[in-house]
């Protein structure tokens, strides 16, 4: 190492510790000693949903804490035909009832033939929980670990309405603060678990969000951002006009994919004009095709879906105007995985995070574990799309390059000097890459680290530094900061 690339890094490494460290005694001093008085509606639940009258509220918020989520809520889908529809079931509801069989049916094929979606589990760290539970000073370091962060993927989920429920309830803000492309911090929001709007906690929880919701920032999702943060702007965690940069990756998707996968010359040439003067209006009348009667072509705009395209499914697996693809058939054509949505109709409002102990049994258990991967999967597939994306549009200036938005472009690497900080719990708050002109900072924080571990190798330094050959350089910084404790 050269001696001003030392002197930097070390003056890195003691900026962003006594920040975050100085933020933490200031944060210990005012902790608020845990609240079981939990926020389990939003905090104006009048304006929220006005057809929900009190009584209907004090039901929902008296019995919603021992509501268990659903271990496979598809399984009753799954045996769904048109004979066995019951005939009681007509018009829409007969409609919906088949749709949502074909769906979970779809699903499970879906899943036999394909390998699961997944993204690299060293790319990312457990979630972090939000809710009554945490702790102040665990807050300011999350803050402190996401502050040169201005990329963020978005996601929510609520409990779907049920005859004894008939009205959705937000449950989840799920978060993914994109360090780059390698390095995520995940932050799940439960809503419904939250301290009471008056406490000094709650402040706290505004403040994470205020940095994340920042109109400086890059919020993308699988949809409108806005539309999925809606249903959550009255808990007044975040103010959504300053929401303003914001991507649809849904319609980005939609939209490369038509253009690199235009409609083929049969289904084009059957919206050609035919010009014959010699043809009478009466047999011009008899020559009408009724298909085209409602047909969508928009001859402005030939690369759109449209009702009577006749391309491969390969291709335009889309047969209307207007259409945007799912999340789950992008991640089928463009990775050739299968994004698992059995668990999309759930409890997610049940209380996610082990710490609330609002499960009961072990399946519960096991449950809520699922139910976290799923929410996690449906952070990581978007982010996943969006940086394939961008490499695909990166390519397209260059006419020398052969555009297939199918294929997995390599990511050029920096040729940078690359540093490794291996260290225990107290680097968690570290952000977990800093790249700067002179070098790339990479920090891996192992709870319960040590230097000799003989019975678990994963917590034993010299045995990761040995295994590893992912870095050419290993700079060994080791955080046993115990006298900022």
């Amino acid at each position: 190492m050269l001696p001003s690339q030392s002197q930097t890094l070390s003056s890195t490494l003691l900026q962003s510790s006594s920040i975050f460290f100085n933020n933490s005694l200031y944060a210990s001093s005012n902790a608020m000693s845990d609240s079981h008085h939990s926020s389990m509606l939003s905090p104006s639940p009048s304006e929220y949903n006005s057809r929900m009258n009190m009584n209907d509220l004090r039901m929902r918020q008296s019995t919603f804490p021992h509501r268990q989520p659903i271990a496979n809520p598809h399984e009753r889908f799954l045996k769904r035909t048109m004979e066995n529809c019951p005939a009681n079931l007509t018009g829409r509801k007969r409609t919906n009832w088949l749709k949502a069989g074909r769906k979970a049916q779809n699903n499970q094929q879906l899943l036999s033939t394909l390998d699961p979606f997944h993204w690299p589990t060293y790319n990312y760290e457990s979630p972090i929980f939000i809710h009554r539970r945490t702790s102040e000073s665990h807050l300011y370091g999350i803050i402190h670990k996401i502050s040169n962060v201005h990329l963020y993927t978005i996601d929510t989920e609520a409990d779907r309405p049920t005859r004894r429920y008939p009205h959705s309830l937000p449950a989840l803000i799920q978060i993914q603060a994109i360090h780059d492309e390698n390095y995520s911090t995940v932050i799940i929001i439960e809503v419904q678990h939250l301290p009471p709007t008056s406490s000094s906690l709650f402040h706290s929880i505004q403040q994470l969000c205020q940095v994340i919701f920042s109109s400086s920032n890059k919020l993308m999702a699988w949809g409108d951002v806005k539309k999925e943060l809606g249903p959550f702007e009255d808990f007044n965690l975040f103010d959504l006009s300053q929401v303003t940069n914001t991507l649809d990756l849904q319609k980005y998707f939609t939209k490369l994919w038509n253009q690199t996968h235009p409609h083929t010359s049969d289904c084009l040439a059957r919206h050609q004009p035919v010009v014959d003067e010699c043809i009478s209006e009466d047999v011009l009348v008899c020559l009408v095709n009724s298909d085209d009667i409602n047909d969508e072509f928009n001859p402005n705009d030939p690369a759109e879906d449209y009702n009577t395209c006749i391309c491969p499914t390969e291709i335009r697996p889309y047969k209307a105007t207007n259409a945007v693809w799912s999340l789950q058939k992008a991640v089928e054509f463009i990775f050739h995985q299968a994004l698992d949505k059995t668990l999309t109709l759930n409890i997610w409002s049940c209380g996610l995070d082990f710490h609330l102990h609002t499960w009961q049994t072990h399946t519960d258990k096991r449950t809520r574990q699922s139910l976290i991967a799923y929410a996690m999967n449906d952070l990581f597939a978007p982010t996943n799309l969006y940086f394939h994306l961008n490499k695909t549009s990166s390519l397209s200036s260059n006419p020398t390059n052969p555009i297939n938005l199918n294929t997995i472009q390599i990511n050029t690497a920096l040729d940078l000097p690359l540093f490794l900080i291996l260290a225990d719990s107290h680097a968690k708050y570290f952000p977990p890459v800093i790249t700067i002109s002179s070098y790339k900072l990479i920090t891996k924080a192992i709870s319960g680290l040590q230097w000799v571990n003989q019975s678990n190798t994963q917590l034993c330094a010299t045995s990761i530094i040995i295994a590893s050959s992912v870095f050419s350089l290993i700079f060994m910084f080791w955080c046993f900061l115990s006298h900022w404790n």
